[in-house]
C-alpha cells in the first residue's frame, strides 16, 4: 500500500493539468476551511478541482505543492483511515523543503475511505495545508459534510454547464456588451440557446448526436438510481422509485403532491406508503437529480399543504425520458431559468397573486433584492402576453419595489402595466447577462 501511495504521489506532482472549460463557480475566501466540491455525478467536480489547481499554478504556486490524489483506484480498495497518514508522510518525505510553506491537497473521491474526516481534520490542524475534497453525491451529501467536518468546511455545488459555459465549450464568443448586438450575433446566440435547451449542459453530452446523448444521460440517471439511492438506502420497491423518477423528469415545473401521485400509483395497482414516497423524493434531492420549490407564503401551514414544483438538474434529461418526440419547450425553458436562479444563489419560491394568477418564480437574493419572473416560451399571442403581464403587474402592486421580468425565447421590450414596469427579455440574453443587469 505504501509503495502504491508513493507512486501515486510521484505521478500527482508531475501530472499535466488537462485542458478545461473554466467554470463560473467560486469558493468564499475563508481561512482554515476545507473546501468541499459536491453535486450530481458527471457534472464536472473533478475538473473543477483541476481548475483550482490551475489557478494556483498561474498565481505562482510551485507545481510540487499542488497534490492531486484520486482514491478511485482498485489498488486502494483496502485502504483504511489508519492508512491515510501515509499520503502526507510520504509527500513530506519526498519534498521536505515544502513543509515550511503551504501545500495544497486535492482529494478526489476521498469518501471511498470510511472515516476520512478525522484524517482531514488532523492534517488541517498539524500542517500548513489547504485541502480540497470532492466526491460522489452517494456518500458526500451537504448535510453529511457539515456533520463530519464540524463546521470546518465550505462547500460549492457543481451543476452542469450554464449557458455561458456552454457557449465557451462551443467556441462561441460571448458579447462584451448586450447593448449593441448585431442581427447575425443575435441569430447565432438564439440558435445556440435552443441547442442548449434541448441537449442540456452535462460536459460529456455537449456535441453528441441526440441518440447518443439520450443513451449517455439515461446511464447517468440509472447510476444515480442504483448507486446513490437503491444501494445507499437498501430500497426494494425499485419499480415505484423508477416511476417517480420518470414522472419528475418528464414533468419539470409541474405542480406535484405526494398524495396525488400516491393515488395514481394506487389506481395502477402499486402498493407503497405515502411516507415512503416522501423519503424517495428526499433521496432524489440529496442526489442532486431534482430540486423543488414551495409556494411563497408567511404561513407554514399553507406552505406545507400547497403543491411543490419539482425541477431537474439539467434539461437534457427531459429529452432522454420524453414520451413525446420532443419535450414541451415551455417546461424546458422554465426549468432552465430555475437552474440559473439556483446558480445565482437566489431563494426561489413560486407565488399566487390576489386574483389567483401564478408567478413562476418569486426570488429573493442575499442583498435583499426581489424579483417576480414569468417564463413563457412564445408570447406572440396577445392573450398570452396580456395574461403574463397582468400577473406580473399584480405582483408589482403587492411588492412595490420588486423587479418584474417576463422571460421568453426571442422578444424584447419594456411595457408598463398599472404603474409597474415589466422587462420582456429573451432567455439567451438574460442567461449571459451579469446577475445585477436585470434587477
Amino acid at each position: 500500500m505504501k509503495a502504491i501511495i508513493q507512486q501515486r504521489l510521484a505521478d500527482a506532482v508531475s501530472m499535466k493539468i488537462p485542458k478545461l472549460i473554466k467554470r463560473e463557480f467560486r469558493f468564499p475566501q475563508i481561512p482554515n476551511k476545507t473546501y468541499a466540491v459536491i453535486g450530481m455525478r458527471r457534472a464536472g467536480k473533478t475538473y473543477f478541482l483541476f481548475q483550482m489547481m490551475k489557478e494556483r499554478l498561474e498565481n505562482g504556486i510551485d507545481r510540487t505543492k499542488l497534490v492531486y490524489f484520486n482514491f478511485e483506484d482498485e489498488r486502494l480498495a483496502d485502504m483504511t483511515p489508519r492508512d491515510l497518514h501515509w499520503i502526507s508522510d510520504a509527500y513530506y518525505t519526498m519534498f521536505p523543503e515544502n513543509r515550511s510553506g503551504k501545500v495544497y491537497f486535492f482529494f478526489d473521491e476521498i469518501q471511498l475511505v470510511e472515516g476520512w474526516e478525522q484524517y482531514v481534520r488532523r492534517l488541517m490542524d498539524t500542517e500548513n495545508v489547504s485541502i480540497f475534497i470532492s466526491g460522489s453525491s452517494a456518500k458526500m451529501l451537504s448535510r453529511e459534510i457539515a456533520t463530519s467536518m464540524r463546521g470546518r468546511s465550505i462547500e460549492v455545488i457543481i451543476s452542469p454547464y450554464s449557458f455561458r459555459e456552454f457557449l465557451k465549450r462551443q467556441n462561441t464568443a460571448i458579447p462584451s456588451s448586450l447593448l449593441n448586438i448585431s442581427k447575425a450575433e443575435r441569430s447565432l446566440l438564439e440558435n445556440r440557446f435552443l441547442d442548449y435547451l434541448a441537449g442540456g449542459g452535462f460536459p460529456e453530452a455537449v456535441g453528441l448526436s441526440s441518440p447518443d446523448r439520450c443513451v449517455l444521460l439515461q446511464g447517468y440517471v440509472n447510476t444515480v438510481l442504483f448507486r446513490d439511492v437503491v444501494d445507499r438506502y437498501n430500497i426494494s420497491n425499485i419499480h415505484v422509485l423508477k416511476t417517480l423518477i420518470r414522472h419528475l423528469i418528464q414533468n419539470p415545473g409541474s405542480k406535484f403532491t405526494v398524495n396525488k401521485f400516491y393515488n395514481q400509483l394506487k389506481s395502477q395497482g402499486f402498493r407503497v406508503a405515502k411516507g415512503t414516497l416522501h423519503e424517495y423524493l428526499d433521496y432524489l434531492r440529496d442526489a442532486f437529480l431534482v430540486d423543488t420549490i414551495h409556494l411563497y407564503t408567511k404561513s407554514e401551514r399553507k406552505r406545507m399543504i400547497n403543491p411543490i414544483k419539482p425541477y431537474i438538474v439539467d434539461t437534457g434529461l427531459a429529452e432522454s425520458f420524453s414520451i413525446k418526440h420532443e419535450p414541451e419547450t415551455g417546461h424546458l425553458l422554465e426549468n432552465c431559468i430555475f437552474a440559473e436562479l439556483r446558480r445565482r444563489h437566489g431563494d426561489v419560491t413560486y407565488m399566487k397573486t390576489s386574483s389567483g394568477y401564478e408567478i413562476d418564480f418569486f426570488v429573493t437574493y442575499a442583498h435583499g433584492v426581489r424579483q417576480a419572473i414569468q417564463v413563457a416560451a412564445d408570447i406572440s399571442n396577445p392573450r398570452t402576453r396580456e395574461r403574463e403581464c397582468r400577473a406580473l403587474s399584480e405582483a408589482g402592486a403587492a411588492f412595490p419595489s420588486i423587479s418584474l421580468l417576463l422571460i421568453n425565447i426571442s422578444e424584447e421590450e419594456t411595457v408598463e402595466r398599472n404603474g409597474s414596469s415589466i422587462r420582456i427579455i429573451p432567455a439567451w440574453k438574460w442567461l449571459i447577462a451579469s446577475q445585477g443587469e436585470y434587477m
